[in-house]
């Protein structure tokens, strides 16, 4: 089983021109072109131990939508999590960073849950403080739209993880009035011993949402959002 590291990365000082605002010290770093990340927004993240769970992957695509795969998406999302939080100063500890399972030799419902047991042994043998787990919805119905976040009530620091998520989620799409919401059902949220959560940012049933899902301006900044929701989490959170 390999467990996928990230340590955390320094990010360089900028200073902008004016002497007023010199006194505002300002980490930045490049992603796409013309985004600026204000560490400033994040600084409750260093020293944080954050894993993150790219669903599904390899012989497990996920929902699909045409050319939209659910895999993909969340790992390009994971993707660029870790990297805005480990410029923060996070420990990143990721359960997969390319296209993999932990299916081994089946692959019918013995294999899934292969999958996730594979996963939760990852998060629980982590030590972080939080995780996320990264996925996409897809119903029949194409009118559904709206970033989720869902928790297991076991833990209290699970619940208000969620509704730092869920309110940091809002504007995906604008207007999203969903609400973070307990599930009992799901093993990962019912295995792990950490704060955690599972986020389905959107419906690739939506074809318009499914666009976007794809977009990489669009999932790099649902990422820096998701940071923001962390950071939220762990200036109001003294129990690390």
């Amino acid at each position: 089983m390999k467990v996928f590291v990230i340590q955390p990365r320094k990010a360089k000082w900028v200073f902008w021109g004016s002497v007023a605002v010199l006194a505002l010290q300002v980490f930045t770093f490049p992603f796409l072109a013309g985004d600026i990340v204000d560490v400033r927004e994040l600084t409750a993240l260093n020293g944080a131990c954050i894993v993150i769970d790219p669903g599904h992957g390899g012989f497990d695509a996920g929902a699909s939508r045409q050319k939209h795969i659910e895999k993909e998406i969340n790992l390009a999302i994971s993707l660029k999590l870790a990297e805005i939080v480990s410029k923060a100063g996070a420990h990143v500890v990721m359960t997969r960073e390319s296209d993999i399972d932990y299916y081994e030799r089946s692959k019918g419902k013995g294999g899934k849950r292969r999958d996730i047991e594979r996963r939760i042994d990852i998060i629980n043998g982590a030590r972080g403080n939080v995780y996320i787990s990264i996925h996409a919805n897809a119903i029949p119905a194409s009118r559904w739209t709206g970033a989720q976040v869902f928790y297991n009530p076991a833990l209290p620091e699970s619940k208000f993880l969620a509704e730092a998520m869920q309110e940091a989620l809002k504007d995906f799409p604008p207007g999203n009035k969903r609400q973070a919401k307990q599930d009992l059902n799901i093993l990962l949220l019912n295995r792990t011993t950490i704060p955690g959560v599972l986020i389905e940012t959107g419906y690739l049933s939506n074809p318009q949402e499914a666009k976007h899902l794809s977009d990489p301006n669009y999932q790099q900044n649902m990422a820096y959002q998701i940071a923001k929701g962390l950071a939220y989490y762990f200036s109001r959170n003294a129990g690390r």
